[in-house]
C-alpha cells in the first residue's frame, strides 16, 4: 500500500510539472511607445502610460486603437549538445476583453464579441541565466475601429470619458507548451480634437501632422484637424 501511494504522488508531481502551463513564464509588462519613426524595440526607454484616442479624427477617419505591448519570457535555455533549444516562445495572438473603469464588461451583441481575439507574431528567445529574462515585441490592433463607437457609448452612458482593455498574450514554446500570460490592463481615455493642429499644405484634414502614418490621432501622435492658408507672397 505504502509503494502505491509512493508511486500516486510522484505520479502526480510529475503530470503537475509537465502541465503547469499556463504560467507566470511569460507576461505583458509595458505598451511601448513607437516613436517619431513609428518603431518599437523590446529594450527601448519610452513607454507609455496610458492612452488617449481622439474622435475627431475618428470622425474624419475611422482608425483601430494598435497596441505594441512588450512581452518577457522567463524561460530558461535548456539546450543540450545533442538537441537544440526547446524555449523559444511564439506569440500569436492577444485575448482582448473591454472593459469600464468599474469592472463592467459591455455587450454588444453577437457581431462584435467581447471578449475578442486579435492576431500577431513575434519570437522571444529563451533566457540563457537561471532566473533571468528574454524580451519581445508584439504589435496587434487592440481595439478594432468597428469598437469604438459602441464602447464610448458604453463609457458615456455609465458616466465614464474612458475605458479598459485587459490583453493576455497567448503563445507556444517550440517544445510544444501553451502559454498564456496573466492580464495587462491598459486604460485608454476620450478625447475630441486634443491632438488636432493646423497644418501646412500639402497636408490635408486627417493626415499624420508629421506627415507619416504612424497611429494618428492616438496616444501621442497629433492629426491634422485644419489647412493654414498658402502663403502666396502678395498683399492686398
Amino acid at each position: 500500500m505504502r509503494r502505491i501511494i509512493l508511486i500516486a504522488i510522484t505520479w502526480a508531481a510529475t503530470v503537475t510539472g509537465c502541465d503547469r502551463f499556463p504560467d507566470l513564464s511569460v507576461q505583458v509588462t509595458a505598451n511601448l511607445d513607437p516613436g517619431t519613426q513609428c518603431q518599437v524595440t523590446a529594450d527601448q526607454d519610452q513607454i507609455l502610460l496610458r492612452g488617449v484616442y481622439d474622435l475627431a479624427r475618428y470622425d474624419v477617419v475611422p482608425f483601430s486603437y494598435i497596441i505594441n505591448p512588450r512581452i518577457e519570457s522567463y524561460i530558461f535555455n535548456n539546450a543540450l549538445e545533442f538537441q537544440g533549444a526547446q524555449g523559444n516562445l511564439q506569440i500569436t495572438d492577444f485575448d482582448i476583453t473591454l472593459r469600464l473603469p468599474d469592472g463592467t464588461v459591455p455587450d454588444f451583441g453577437e457581431s462584435l464579441p467581447n471578449p475578442y481575439k486579435e492576431t500577431t507574431s513575434a519570437v522571444i528567445p529563451p533566457s540563457n541565466a537561471i532566473n533571468g529574462v528574454s524580451r519581445g515585441t508584439a504589435s496587434a490592433i487592440g481595439v478594432p475601429a468597428s469598437y469604438i463607437a459602441p464602447i464610448f457609448n458604453a463609457a458615456v452612458d455609465a458616466g465614464f470619458d474612458s475605458f479598459i482593455i485587459d490583453i493576455r498574450a497567448n503563445g507556444t514554446t517550440s517544445g510544444g507548451f501553451s502559454q498564456q500570460s496573466p492580464t495587462f490592463s491598459w486604460p485608454i481615455s476620450f478625447c475630441s480634437g486634443c491632438m488636432g493642429v493646423e497644418c501646412d499644405p500639402p497636408l490635408e484634414v486627417g493626415d499624420p501632422q508629421d506627415g507619416q502614418s504612424c497611429l494618428p490621432g492616438q496616444d501621442g501622435y497629433q492629426w491634422c484637424s485644419s489647412i493654414a492658408e498658402e502663403d502666396t507672397g502678395t498683399t492686398n
